[in-house]
């Protein structure tokens, strides 16, 4: 089994808390790095306000996390969560043309579960582009008895393209957005030695930690009611999270469309954002990486009649553009 504890430089408490013993701790992981920390500082806002009675201790696995970022999260306070960062080194490597599309800390979700084995037997993990808009309660009558990962389906289209690659039955390839984690089956069965020798085999994968995971978890998962993970592709200037179906618990902002760039700003994710030491930051206007993005902003400032920006935009849209 790899030992995992050399990819960890340190562990820093955020957030201690006296945990009631009597009362159930649901553990969260979240894994990012420095340009996923304010949604992720904003995520764990939105499951705290969403679970105000439950006890909580988000374990932060970062990545090239700025000390201006590290203070953000120390400042939060809450009576009943704890908080504890774990900082991944250069040591822990991926081949880089899976890592091409995806960041580093995309993968080090692969590792968690082993260093996390002695402090709880089950691990809900979440991806930083979440929001949790529901109660939590539902986790605590997931049956995991012989299933390694429970999660939802992925949508149809990549069902159709990646059970068939992987020999997934058809229907059960799983989005690894939001999992809830047996921990000590994962362990049993090998899953961090042998996704990170898929990854380091020298063949390229699509969506990297996913399509492994979906490899090696074979028949033992649970695939779970979409409500735990509504996949959402945000539209421009559309607010679309605010017609999520009824009982959602988490919103998954899928696509480079993220809500906290223009024009795809959320009411929503901007009610959480203002209660965070987020709230006074510089966002950026558009994924810097995707020029219809850029584009997209440019005309939304012509139809707010922002005819200066517009234009702008669009030279900034044009010359990103024939630079690729």
């Amino acid at each position: 089994m790899i030992q995992v504890d050399k990819f960890i430089n340190k562990r820093n408490e955020f957030l201690s808390c006296d945990f009631d013993n009597n009362q159930s701790i649901l553990d969260i992981l979240l894994c990012f790095d420095d340009n996923y920390a304010l949604p992720a500082g904003v995520n764990i806002f939105s499951i705290v306000e969403s679970n105000p009675l439950q006890q909580i201790h988000f374990h932060l696995f970062t990545h090239n996390l700025s000390d201006e970022n590290r203070r953000k999260f120390s400042g939060i306070k809450f009576d009943n969560i704890a908080i504890t960062e774990y900082v991944i080194n250069d040591e822990f490597k991926i081949d880089e043309q899976n890592t091409e599309q995806f960041p580093l800390s995309a993968c080090v979700r692969l590792i968690a579960p082993i260093i996390l084995k002695n402090t709880t037997d089950k691990l809900l993990y979440v991806d930083s582009d979440t929001l949790c808009i529901n109660s939590l309660a539902d986790i605590d009558h997931i049956d995991l008895k012989e299933i390694i990962v429970a999660a939802i389906a992925d949508v149809p289209y990549m069902q159709q393209t990646q059970c068939a690659k992987y020999d997934v039955v058809p229907g059960t390839y799983f989005n690894s957005g939001v999992m809830l984690i047996n921990i000590s089956l994962w362990c049993e069965e090998e899953i961090t030695d042998k996704t990170l020798r898929l990854l380091n085999s020298g063949e390229k994968y699509q969506y990297p930690d996913q399509d492994v995971l979906n490899i090696c978890v074979g028949q033992k998962r649970l695939i779970l009611p979409r409500k735990f993970n509504n996949l959402l592709a945000l539209s421009i200037n559309g607010n679309d999270d605010a017609n999520v179906p009824n009982g959602t618990i988490f919103i998954h902002y899928i696509t480079k469309n993220k809500p906290w760039h223009q024009p795809y700003r959320s009411k929503l994710f901007d009610s959480y954002l203002e209660k965070s030491p987020w709230r006074n930051d510089n966002l950026p206007l558009y994924c810097p990486k995707k020029t219809s993005s850029i584009r997209a902003y440019a005309k939304l400032m012509f139809r707010q009649k922002k005819y200066l920006a517009g234009i702008k935009h669009y030279i900034i849209y044009l010359k990103t553009k024939f630079k690729k």
